[in-house]
């Protein structure tokens, strides 16, 4: 008889959230007292291979996998549902960020944006609230107003879990909001464009920091963290970033907040020409394979806020 203690029971639920599961899976047989494989790790999930396990009455996973399935799996994203009224004011405030994109200049649409992030703060604070409950209404199909919401969204929600004073979140808030603000002066033909760029396409897109850097100075923003997470918000941690080149704590706090917040949401966007990578595809290839380009602390505070940890 196969050792139950090298394996724990899977959610269910979890096959009927994503598309594939990144390991293995496992049935019991009490005939023969064995464990079988029922699916084999990032193999396309299809209606009827979600209907067949599901009719399992339990599945497992082998211990080996339980941290990554603590870490990555078992968000309260998934078992929450989402209060309407918190649909709706995320609807009416990405119509005001859709209007901010379309007229970065407007000193009327930035202080809708400082609203904004005012209103978002209120709810982030309050002792009820939960990440979850704000995180599960982002939308994910990407647009640079939605991105740069949901961006906020995530950063303020970060900032409150590491700890950040709340005068401190409302500059953090602004700067996730803007922080791709320079975008509104390039081309949309390069900025929706499907195939690979060209250098010198590229070499605009590389712009758009500073861009935004001087339409916020142009705004009147003063606040030097605010505009040191819009201008360095591409930087990494081993220096090959842009636009300076900046290395580990040489990056700005709010830039390397940002940069978590802004990689995450874009691999877990739709775009016309790219489906999600799915959450935890996501984490693990900014854990792992991009570990270079984040702060290490900051992306495990990420992770645990996630969690719900």
């Amino acid at each position: 008889m196969q050792n139950m203690e090298n394996y724990f029971i899977f959610d269910k639920q979890i096959i009927i959230n994503n598309n594939n599961v990144a390991f293995d899976l496992y049935c019991f047989d009490t005939d023969t007292n064995a464990f079988s494989i029922v699916y084999e790790k990032g193999m396309a999930l299809s209606e009827n291979d979600s209907t067949t396990l599901l009719a399992y009455s339990k599945i497992y996973a082998h211990i080996k996998n339980e941290i990554f399935y603590n870490e990555f799996y078992q968000y309260p994203i998934i078992k929450k549902l989402i209060p309407k009224d918190m649909q709706v004011f995320y609807q009416n405030i990405s119509t005001n960020i859709n209007e901010l994109f379309n007229n970065p200049e407007s000193l009327l649409n930035l202080n809708k944006a400082k609203e904004i992030v005012t209103e978002m703060i209120d709810i982030i604070i309050k002792d009820d609230f939960t990440v979850a409950s704000f995180v599960t209404i982002l939308t994910y199909d990407y647009y640079t107003h939605t991105h740069s919401l949901n961006v906020s969204v995530y950063a303020l929600c970060l900032g409150k879990y590491m700890g950040i004073a709340n005068n401190d979140l409302v500059n953090l808030g602004t700067s996730a909001l803007l922080h791709d603000l320079g975008k509104s002066k390039i081309n949309n033909a390069i900025i929706n464009k499907q195939e690979k760029l060209t250098e010198l396409e590229f070499k605009e897109i590389k712009n758009h920091p500073f861009y935004g850097y001087l339409l916020a100075k142009k705004l009147g923003i003063d606040n030097r963290d605010v505009l040191s997470g819009i201008h360095y918000h591409h930087e990494k941690m081993d220096g090959t970033g842009y636009p300076k080149g900046l290395k580990k704590n040489e990056i700005p706090l709010f830039a390397r907040i940002i940069s978590i917040c802004d990689t995450f949401d874009a691999l877990t966007t739709n775009r016309s020409y790219k489906e999600s990578i799915g959450t935890f595809d996501t984490l693990l290839l900014m854990k792992k394979e991009m570990s270079n380009n984040f702060d290490s602390s900051i992306i495990n505070d990420f992770i645990r806020m996630l969690s719900g940890k």
